[in-house]
């Protein structure tokens, strides 16, 4: 997936920051390193994914016009969600 740039603004910043413990370097982080892609139910997309630190998260997103990328929310990965992402990643 090809990515240009994200978008950000206040909501997205504090849904983040506020309830989810996430800074917008460390979900640009998930996208930039080894990202697991899936689509979602609601047709949005899901990166699974470490940060430099090492912190594993999941980040919802939307992709718009010439690799825009918004991200709605996201969170640490669950027992579930991590060993998705360990038995689907490459490398």
């Amino acid at each position: 997936m090809r990515i240009s740039e994200f978008e950000w603004d206040d909501g997205n910043i504090l849904h983040l920051a506020l309830s989810r413990g996430v800074e917008p370097e460390e979900a640009e982080q998930v996208f930039a390193l080894t990202p697991l892609f899936r689509k979602t139910r609601r047709g949005h997309y899901a990166a699974f994914g470490p940060t430099r630190a090492g912190r594993l998260l999941v980040m919802v997103f939307e992709k718009k016009a010439q690799g825009v990328i918004r991200v709605i929310t996201g969170w640490d990965m669950d027992v579930a969600e991590r060993r998705y992402y360990q038995r689907h990643r490459k490398g």
